[in-house]
């Protein structure tokens, strides 16, 4: 439970990071005011009546647990206020693409003797460039209460039970963005070996952040636990001689307005960003490969192929790069060369060999316009009115509710099993996440993709 504790620490910075830097590069379309209890747009015609679950004494509604699970929630989150999201209390469409608008810098003009001060105007929707956020997630964490274990049972962990559940919600959001900082969304990177992760590598992100234009302030920077500890070992980092970072009492490590960064966060889970490996063969006259099963590879991924029959022209290594030109279909493709920026082309078919998706992410730097968050309740709360519309017995209570404070929406699922007088209790939210220049489909340097850079291993 300690270590559970320490991870949860680690969430809340994290996601108060992203909420952090973000809200100033994001203007969302207008979302309706923040209210302190049910949604009526969201749940019209649900039934006053709510289910009640008695813990240590205390009668509580599912209302009121709901109203738990999003504290801890934005617990994960501190100061909401500053997330450059949306965070709707209107139902949203899981699969349904909605735009974002994310403010660009002006430019400077000259007073012009004809046009004077209107010389050079830009409108402030030109200012803005849109960008597409797919709601792609659902998920909920399902609790269950049960009926013979709260009567036995001297004690009912209820805070820690609800706690873990803003945890695990809060960190499957993070997750989420995480697997998506690839090669497809940003094209800006860096090379280091994980021993050379040092104030050095902090140097030449910075470096390479200030080239492209990221904003000079409140960067911050996700490593994976061995970066951290390269950091925590240079001594122009930890020495109090120069920048003075030393560990607190959290065991993961947070570095502080160091090296170009306002944070610098260590996430143990972070991920590599690589993928399966796939046995392949491919044809000379096309230059297009195969793959044994469908490779979900897209247009901008990074590949290696570590072994190789035939196919001359290609380097069998785990570490020569190749960029996924185009996909004719899901078993096939056709690569460029991430040196050379050149087709790949092999003069002999391929018999035999592998291919894998090899990001080797080890670290991601980024500033206030990198990631954007669109977040809600899900769209089929709404069924709740129509079931008493039709007269039907509602079996299940679905509420929706809004964090007055932050704009968190959070919709609860509950009910009761027959026979076992178990109770159930659900909470969930949709979200989707738009990062970096979204697609390959957009060239390097559009939308947000200057916004962030991927520090890879090899």
């Amino acid at each position: 439970m300690k270590s559970l504790r320490s991870f949860a620490s680690l969430a809340i910075l994290l996601l108060a990071t992203f909420i952090g830097v973000l809200v100033a590069g994001l203007a969302f379309a207008p979302a309706p005011a923040a209210v302190a209890s049910a949604a009526p747009d969201i749940t019209p015609g649900v039934s006053a009546g709510v289910i009640t679950i008695m813990l240590l004494g205390v009668t509580l509604t599912s209302q009121e647990i709901l109203g738990d699970v999003m504290a801890t929630f934005a617990k994960w989150f501190p100061a909401l206020n500053r997330i450059g999201t949306d965070f709707r209390p209107s139902a949203l469409k899981l699969n349904q693409t909605y735009t974002a608008h994310i403010p660009t810098l002006p430019v400077a003009a000259s007073v012009d003797a004809t046009t004077g001060y209107a010389n050079g105007a830009q409108t402030g929707r030109s200012l803005l460039v849109d960008v597409d956020v797919l709601v792609d997630q659902h998920k909920h964490v399902p609790l269950q209460f049960k009926h013979l274990d709260a009567i036995k049972d001297q004690k009912n962990r209820y805070d820690e039970c609800i706690s873990n559940t803003g945890y695990v919600l809060a960190k499957t959001v993070i997750d989420d963005a995480l697997s998506k900082c690839d090669s497809r969304r940003f094209t800006r990177e860096t090379t280091f070996a994980t021993v050379d992760c040092d104030f050095d590598m902090l140097n030449d992100v910075t470096e390479k952040m200030n080239a492209v234009g990221a904003l000079p302030t409140g960067r911050v920077l996700l490593v994976n636990s061995a970066v951290a500890s390269t950091l925590a070992a240079d001594v122009r980092i930890s020495s109090r001689d120069y920048s003075g970072q030393q560990p607190a009492g959290n065991g993961y490590r947070i570095f502080r307005n160091v090296g170009g960064f306002a944070e610098i966060i260590e996430y143990p889970d972070f991920p590599s960003n690589n993928g399966l490996t796939f046995n392949i063969t491919g044809v000379a006259s096309t230059d297009v490969i195969t793959t044994d099963a469908a490779h979900g590879l897209a247009v901008g991924d990074i590949v290696t192929i570590p072994t190789v029959t035939g196919g001359s022209g290609i380097t069998a290594s785990a570490t020569t790069r190749y960029r996924v030109a185009s996909v004719p279909s899901t078993t096939t493709l056709t690569l460029t060369v991430v040196s050379t920026g050149s087709a790949l082309n092999f003069t002999t078919d391929i018999s035999g060999g592998t291919l894998k998706k090899t990001e080797n992410l080890v670290a991601f730097g980024f500033d206030q316009r990198a990631l954007a968050l669109l977040a809600g309740v899900p769209e089929n709360f709404a069924q709740a009115g129509l079931a008493a519309g039709l007269g039907i017995q509602q079996v299940m209570n679905m509420q929706a509710m809004v964090d007055p404070m932050t704009g968190l929406a959070m919709a609860g699922v509950s009910w009761q099993a027959v026979g076992t007088g178990d109770l159930f209790y659900s909470p969930t939210l949709v979200w989707g996440w738009a990062l970096g220049r979204q697609s390959a489909a957009n060239s390097a340097g559009s939308k947000c993709d200057y916004g962030g850079i991927r520090v890879i291993s090899a």
